[in-house]
């Protein structure tokens, strides 16, 4: 009796093993598989959501970036990533404005309209893509209104401080503009290793046609311009144009891309804030 009693013992034994063993290996089934929907969960997730911010970033789409289709994908973009300004404190990051047709008086597009339209706008920075003529002009304006960085009382013994625009980084990317007075008005001026002469007359007469879609996805824009908001998010004030300038701008043009600075082919001079940038497959040649 007692050994069955012992063969009965261990073979109860064993099957109470044997159960727990596949419980244990269904548990650690569903567990990996919870642990790897966690991380594709995880790795979906592009940012976290943006908050509602007082301080905006202005974006003006102008020759070359202005088709509808373009226009629709790239505001979508920005609306999920940094959310788009409804003019209250309580919205967005991004104001994007479509040049000509937010700028349209009568049937002419007047960029000189982004100076009225910034007016009473908490600006912390500035980005014009595709910039048409007369931008610097506009430019100019807005950077007429920017005070000295800290405020200072307007007599030595008025405590009343100065009130005006905090100075605000503005950077220009692939402008149509004349080149020599947008330099000026900017902190740097990204642009295509072509040839800039007669650039503006030609996209003038085909501002739309298929070349300006060829030249859109030549470079891709987003990640340029994505990361363009984040440096000026990150620095909060314009940049200086000094050695360090190249740096900057490589950063911003992203990995995928080569920077270097723009020489001009007459004077043989490097520009201080003006730089070309090569896709990979120019760059490798």
């Amino acid at each position: 009796m007692k050994i069955i009693n012992i063969k009965l013992f261990k073979i109860t034994a064993a099957a109470l093993m044997t159960a727990l063993l596949l419980i244990s290996c269904g548990n650690k089934t569903n567990t990996e598989k919870k642990s790897s929907d966690e991380n594709i969960t995880v790795k979906e997730e592009k940012r976290p959501h943006w908050e509602p911010t007082a301080e905006k970033i202005c974006v003006v789409f102008g020759y070359g970036y202005n088709s509808e289709e373009f226009i629709k994908a790239e505001v979508a973009h920005l609306e999920e990533y940094y959310g788009l300004s409804d003019g209250t404190e309580n919205s967005g990051l991004i104001i994007p404005y479509v040049y000509p047709d937010d700028f349209k008086v009568g049937n002419t597009g007047r960029i000189s309209k982004l100076v009225n339209y910034l007016d009473d706008v908490k600006v912390c920075g500035l980005i014009t893509v595709g910039a048409p003529e007369y931008t610097s002009n506009t430019l100019s304006q807005l950077k007429e209104k920017m005070l000295i960085e800290e405020p200072v009382a307007a007599n030595k013994d008025d405590s009343e401080e100065v009130q005006g625009v905090k100075p605000y980084p503005i950077y220009t990317l692939f402008p149509q503009d004349d080149i020599l007075a947008i330099e000026a008005t900017s902190d740097f001026v990204m642009d295509r290793a072509v040839d800039q002469s007669d650039k503006i007359e030609d996209m003038e007469k085909e501002e739309n046609d298929a070349s300006d879609a060829q030249l859109v996805k030549t470079i891709d824009i987003q990640p340029i311009l994505d990361n363009a908001i984040d440096y000026m998010l990150l620095t909060k004030k314009p940049l200086k144009s000094d050695a360090k300038l190249l740096g900057h701008v490589t950063k911003i043009a992203g990995d995928e891309y080569k920077i270097k600075r723009y020489i001009d082919p007459e004077t043989g001079l490097s520009s201080i804030n003006h730089f070309i940038i090569e896709d990979a497959s120019f760059s490798s040649k």
